[in-house]
């Protein structure tokens, strides 16, 4: 499993976990490499939007969040069009696998999985958190069905 987050001007280091995750494996991941990115980006001047994975809505790391105050944004179920970074796994995705490529060592993957998001453009971040206040109003006005984004 593969964890990442980005900001309009910067990207955090990528995570590669190990066996099925819970909470206290996910807080794990966020202190080792969300709250360190955030104090690179602005302390306190920033929000944090994740799905609503169990791990993600659990009262550990509801507490874990709250103690290192950090403001999360709420969310409908099962709204993936409306999470930026599954836009990025698209777009990984493809550039990791363009031309049939195809990986038979772990490693190699990995490798791959992190240039493809050490050298994505960040333009292509920066439009997809920009084009947030478009994707929220166009849910709002289809009662909260998918966009197809």
């Amino acid at each position: 499993m593969v964890w990442a987050a980005f900001s309009f001007n910067d990207q955090v280091g990528m995570a590669f976990l190990d066996g099925r995750q819970n909470s206290p494996k996910y807080i794990e991941t966020l202190e080792n490499h969300l709250m360190p990115f955030a104090e690179n980006i602005g302390g306190q001047n920033w929000y944090y939007q994740q799905d609503d994975a169990p791990i993600h809505t659990s009262n550990a790391t509801k507490n874990y969040l709250n103690s290192k105050t950090v403001t999360v944004l709420e969310w409908p179920l099962m709204s993936s069009d409306l999470h930026p970074i599954e836009n990025v796994w698209g777009i990984m995705s493809r550039k990791v696998y363009e031309n049939g490529r195809q990986f038979y060592l772990m490693n190699a993957l990995k490798t791959a999985i992190e240039s493809v998001w050490y050298n994505l453009e960040p333009e292509i971040l920066q439009t997809l958190i920009m084009s947030m206040e478009k994707r929220v109003y166009n849910v709002i006005l289809r009662n909260g069905k998918t966009l197809n984004y």
